[in-house]
């Protein structure tokens, strides 16, 4: 097959197609210092698919995450469209979409899919940072590479920089455990600055939201992604319901994916944040339905706070 003919295939499905040898991957991610699993099939597709920007506000019912969860779970959504192209094509292949060791944003400037922003986010001259990434590893080399025209950076833009709420941005980089992003959903005990800091049910997008080259984008409507009322989260459902019965109520939402403990503790922070004295009693009731240290932790400092109020 042909790459052409290959780019093509997967342009009916996605809105960023580009092919390149998996060598000149690996030799990057080597050249760099990355840890990568090393990969034998020959030809690496790396993909990407749009997402719109949508804002919705915390009310005293219910809680927003970051909107890049809103809709479908995308690893869901992007494994299923590869798998039909792959499928139909009867290719030896292996994919992945984030739950992998490869380094997708790597893989997307080689391929031409956007450039590596200030911000950490791959960034593509049609849709900004607004779309999700997959790999596809296919077991058949192709006569050459197909990569995308990207003549684009940052300058001297420093916006994300200078909006990020934790310091995690810096003109020297990127410090991954200040990202409100990754300690919102991370496991353990938050520090004050953390607590007050953070605005969302599950991840951030300030980052995204400051940056200009999210201003004059393409914007594509892809079914999975539009809102399935799901978005919202029940602060009543949050704090009542089991694990079980609330994974069945938010079904195929990503924000899951750490479980429903994170989403509370996030919660928490939320209401201490807008002040939202009345859902006091029903945090309470949280005390003994769990063990978790660092949630307990959590909630003895907002309850503290809120009651002092």
């Amino acid at each position: 097959m042909k790459a052409k003919t290959l780019q093509t295939i997967f342009q009916s499905k996605f809105d960023l197609v580009g092919i390149i040898e998996t060598k000149r991957y690996l030799e990057a991610a080597q050249s760099m210092g990355k840890n990568v699993l090393n990969e034998t099939y020959p030809t690496m597709v790396v993909l990407g698919l749009s997402y719109p920007k949508r804002m919705i506000k915390h009310t005293e019912t219910h809680l927003v995450p970051s909107f890049y969860t809103f809709g479908k779970d995308y690893h869901l959504v992007l494994k299923a469209r590869m798998e039909s192209i792959l499928n139909e094509l009867g290719l030896d292949y292996r994919l992945g979409v984030d739950n992998h060791n490869h380094d997708e944003r790597l893989a997307a400037t080689l391929a031409g899919l956007g450039f590596f922003g200030k911000n950490q986010l791959i960034i593509s001259p049609m849709f900004g940072s607004y779309f999700f990434l997959g790999l596809v590893f296919i077991n058949t080399p192709l006569e050459h590479e197909i990569v995308l025209s990207v003549d684009d950076d940052c300058g001297s833009c420093r916006k994300c920089i200078d909006a990020c709420p934790t310091h995690a941005l810096s003109d020297q980089g990127y410090t991954m455990s200040l990202c409100m992003s990754h300690y919102n959903q991370s496991k353990r005990i938050l520090t004050d600055h953390e607590m007050d800091a953070n605005y969302s049910l599950f991840g951030c997008d300030i980052c995204q939201l400051v940056c200009p080259k999210n201003i004059n984008i393409v914007k594509i409507s892809h079914p999975e992604f539009e809102l399935s009322g799901k978005e919202m989260v029940s602060i009543v459902d949050l704090f009542t319901d089991s694990e079980k019965t609330f994974k069945a109520k938010y079904h195929e939402m990503p924000y899951l994916w750490k479980g429903k403990t994170v989403l509370m503790r996030n919660a928490l922070l939320i209401l201490k944040r807008l002040h939202m004295k009345q859902h006091i009693e029903l945090i309470e009731t949280t005390q003994e339905k769990t063990t978790v240290v660092w949630y307990q932790d959590t909630l003895n400092r907002v309850l503290k706070a809120l009651k002092e109020e």
